[in-house]
């Protein structure tokens, strides 16, 4: 099975204001996501595709535009991708349908915590950006991952220019 890890796209900076959960995508958060999403359409693995997010505001707006793009065969948000909880997120990929893919839409630094625990590398999650792990479930007591790739959705501006 893959894993497919995305952070949000920029968001709206923080304030006493507004809850941190309603935060918003700025408009360079939604060029991230909808860029991403682009390129992730182009290699995409095939099958089933479930896709889990966060319920924060701009988790759930990053994730609209992967659902636009991808094969999405289920959609749901999960607590424990807001609050980094690894073994609840572990034990929902036990328990879900049989997906050839996770795609998991969070946060740093969770994410970077999550693929340092399943693949023992280091990668400091920036917005938008994405990882492919090829995940075993039964490695390990939470799982374990060939990391397969990481791109910085700036990276993506070589892609374009290849195309053309």
């Amino acid at each position: 099975m893959y894993l497919c890890l995305m952070r949000h796209g920029k968001a709206q900076p923080f304030s006493l204001k507004k809850p941190d959960k309603l935060r918003e995508l700025t408009e360079k958060g939604c060029w991230q996501a909808d860029s991403m999403a682009n390129w992730a359409a182009s290699w995409w693995p095939e099958g089933k595709t479930a896709l889990w997010v966060s319920p924060y505001v701009r988790t759930c707006q990053t994730a609209s535009y992967l659902e636009q793009q991808l094969p999405i065969g289920q959609f749901h948000t999960h607590e424990a991708l807001a609050s980094g909880d690894l073994v609840a997120v572990y034990d929902q990929i036990l328990s879900q349908e049989k997906s050839d893919v996770v795609c998991i839409v969070g946060h740093s630094p969770f994410l970077d915590r999550w693929v340092q625990a399943w693949t023992g590398t280091a990668i400091d999650f920036k917005t938008g950006s994405m990882a492919l792990l090829d995940f075993d479930v039964h490695g390990g007591r939470i799982g374990s991952a060939s990391l397969l790739f990481y791109v910085h959705p700036k990276a993506l501006k070589f892609w374009e220019a290849s195309r053309k």
